[in-house]
């Protein structure tokens, strides 16, 4: 996807718009004629030939449509004119961003050739490193560190070639594709090269790009596959709208979705990216709140997790300064938080790494993307003297998969910052990355192939996540994490989670996270292959319930009770859902329908009360209120009911006594203060009316106050306020 930034004039970034938007409305026509003037201007010849190869089959289209000539294969032609100007557009506008750059233009001409040399090179060192490993390392220690380097650079160079490069033809395509499954080469280089693909498509988008990704998804090799994947599901989303204009990359999408063993790796990876939203949510609450908490506390030690859960409650005896004490609760409170989002898979450490990002390691774009690799361990050269690192604890972190790649690099230049003291004491603590890895639920099983690509696409969509949040280099691109990154939302796409099951763990998910709008879309799609449990039902119903379509979520409820009937929890939404929609006499009968399965049911019984309430039959609310108020006195939310239905029926004094009870709540709120203000003024105590009249106006404003109160003047006529006391008790509150 071409990002505008960086074009040399303003005109040339409004045309590049135009076109777009021309395309969008499927206004052809208009769009080649506008990309005919740009490039023109441009004078490329070779550009300019291929521009004209297509303007003519597009007049070839026009005419036999106007002679009425059959055309079979009109529409195909059609979609394929659409999807090659806009890869025109993009090219032009790539042309001018990066005209007056050396380097740029260096990466973008003849790149088939510089990743051959590229690729060669990077065979050479290996083989003069393979050499060198053969002797002692007394002998050998400065020629390999230069190897390391040039290795370094070579990568370096095939990365940004691959990245910055646009127009790609098919030789080109089948030589990175080569690359990626050349044995010969380590699997840290591979996926560096998988990442420098992913890149190059976000930044301008090409069916061969997507065709090589869509290739190595289905690499025998775990990190390649989950890279691949992940790379390849970004750029089709990012896409989502062009993707019917290419019919390779279509064909392709469809022989992918049947291959069982990706199609789980897809929706696996699905959830992870659904998941970065959570990511943007806690990272400013890890910084405002949780990690400054645990700061100001000094008993708590630099280790997360359950350890620290068990310390606390081993050592939670009363103290005497409460306050001291409330300290030690919220921080419980914030690591329980932390803890349960760790178990959810959500990545917690986005804020703990991301001031970690501004060594010069990151400023390599390939850095970003680096698997963890001891080779890189040797480069960035942490002072480690006369110790074994693959015993200590140093190495057992840089091991463990709570961390993504970019983070251990973090971690490893920051011990790098260290005191020599220091860094050798850490070395020589020994650790073990399997009692690290007990923090998180994401232990790998052995042989367990799944959960490895599980672990290996989550820490690379982490990577991703920081580079795209935290890295300079990161303007030059489409962020992907602030879309959707639903792929239900996409026609073209959602043809890749085909299974039911996979289907229904992101319906799971969305509806876990509050998606509920999202949620039901999804729903919608697995109720066309797959006939719903009751839990389905009852899910789909709390969503549109949500989403305030009562009548829809009502006739889901009642598919879940006809399959389980008189289940507790369905009938008592299908009744609030009636009593939502305003038809109290159905809600009435359902929750009586779950009151003989549960009479004592606190909340049961009192939403019952508040539905007989609205209906005007008191004694049927008085009866389950004071029921409520007897198993489990002073709920405020029961005084309430009480109090109001004791006003309505004219038992001024009863409803003035749980007005009192109320007002002492920690949770009054200005509603209560208006009413109970309400009781007090038609039991003729006018002061003591005026008080509570003018505080609830002191808690919500003056003008949300004169609204609620013209809204209470009709009851308040009922218990003989008339129109003209009541305007002129009103002028009497707001007076100043």
């Amino acid at each position: 996807m071409f990002i505008e930034e960086g074009m040399e004039t303003e005109r040339a970034r409004n045309i590049n718009r135009e076109v777009i938007a021309m395309l969008n409305l499927n206004r052809l026509k208009e769009a080649i004629e506008i990309l005919h003037t740009d490039i023109d201007d441009l004078q490329d010849w070779a550009l300019r030939t291929r521009f004209l190869q297509m303007k003519n089959s597009y007049d070839c289209l026009l005419e036999y449509l106007q002679n009425g000539m059959p055309d079979p294969g009109r529409e195909e032609r059609y979609r394929s004119i659409m999807g090659e100007c806009y890869l025109l557009n993009d090219l032009i506008a790539f042309i001018r961003s990066r005209k007056n750059t050396y380097l740029d233009t260096l990466y973008f001409l003849a790149p088939l050739e510089r990743v051959i040399l590229t690729r060669k090179d990077l065979h050479n060192n290996y083989a003069d490193i393979r050499t060198l490993e053969q002797l002692p390392p007394s002998e050998c220690r400065t020629a390999m560190d230069k190897l390391t380097k040039d290795h370094e650079a070579h990568l370096d160079k095939l990365f940004i070639t691959i990245a910055r490069s646009f127009y790609w033809d098919k030789a080109l395509g089948e030589e990175v594709l080569s690359i990626i499954n050349d044995e010969e080469l380590p699997v840290t280089d591979r996926s560096l090269v998988i990442s420098a693909l992913t890149l190059s498509c976000i930044k301008a988008f090409e069916p061969i790009k997507m065709l090589t990704l869509i290739k190595a998804a289905a690499s025998k090799h775990i990190p390649l596959s989950a890279r691949a994947i992940t790379g390849m599901l970004i750029g089709l989303m990012l896409m989502d709208n062009r993707i019917e204009y290419y019919s390779e990359i279509t064909a392709a999408i469809e022989i992918l979705s049947k291959d069982t063993r990706i199609a789980r790796r897809i929706a696996t990876i699905q959830i992870q990216l659904l998941r970065c939203r959570e990511t943007q949510k806690i990272d400013p609450k890890m910084r405002e709140e949780i990690i400054p908490a645990i700061m100001k506390n000094p008993n708590i030690k630099d280790k997360m997790g359950i350890d620290i859960m068990r310390e606390i409650e081993e050592n939670d005896d009363i103290n005497p300064e409460w306050a001291e004490e409330t300290e030690k609760d919220i921080v419980k409170e914030k690591l329980e938080e932390m803890a349960q989002w760790q178990f959810e898979g959500v990545d917690i450490y986005m804020s703990t790494f991301s001031q970690l990002k501004k060594y010069p390691f990151f400023s390599e774009l390939k850095n970003w993307f680096y698997p963890f690799d001891i080779r890189n361990i040797n480069t960035i050269d942490i002072g480690a003297k006369n110790c074994d690192i693959k015993n200590s604890i140093l190495w057992a972190i840089c091991k463990s998969r709570i961390f993504c790649n970019s983070d251990k690099y973090s971690f490893l230049l920051t011990i790098k910052q260290l005191p020599q003291a220091q860094r050798d004491m850490l070395l020589q603590q020994t650790g073990n990355a399997e009692e690290i890895e007990e923090q998180t639920p994401d232990t790998i099983a052995k042989n367990d192939i799944e959960k490895e690509a599980e672990l290996e696409s989550n820490q690379y969509i982490q990577d991703l996540y920081r580079f795209f949040k935290l890295s300079p280099m990161r303007k030059d691109y489409t962020d992907p994490f602030e879309q959707p990154l639903n792929l239900f939302d996409s026609t073209s796409l959602k043809s890749l989670i085909q299974e039911a099951e996979c289907i229904l763990r992101t319906f799971n998910y969305l509806i876990d996270k509050g998606y509920y709008e999202e949620a039901v879309r999804v729903g919608r799609i697995y109720e066309e292959q797959e006939k719903g449990n009751a839990q389905f039902y009852q899910r789909m119903g709390y969503c549109l319930q949500k989403e305030g379509d009562y009548p829809a979520a009502i006739d889901y409820y009642t598919r879940a009770d006809i399959i389980k009937p008189d289940t507790l929890w369905t009938l008592m939404h299908i009744a609030q859902c009636y009593r939502l929609a305003g038809d109290c006499d159905k809600a009435v009968s359902y929750y009586i329908l779950a009151e003989d399965i549960a009479p004592d049911n606190i909340s049961l019984l009192r939403q019952t009360g508040e539905c007989f309430a609205s209906l005007k039959q008191y004694n049927e609310a008085f009866s389950r209120l004071f029921k409520v108020e007897y198993l489990k006195p002073g709920s405020i939310k029961t005084m309430r009911g009480i109090a109001w239905c004791s006003f309505l029926t004219g038992k001024y004094e009863q409803a003035h006594n749980f007005y009192k009870r109320i007002l002492k709540h920690r949770n009054a709120e200005h509603t209560d203060y208006l009413n109970a203000a309400h009781v007090e003024w038609v039991m003729h105590n006018n002061s003591t009316a005026l008080e509570l009249y003018r505080e609830a106006k002191d808690m919500c404003g003056k003008e949300f106050f004169i609204l609620q109160f013209d809204d209470d003047c009709d009851i308040l006529a009922q218990h003989g306020i008339g129109e003209e006391e009541c305007s002129l008790l009103r002028d009497l509150i707001i007076k100043e």
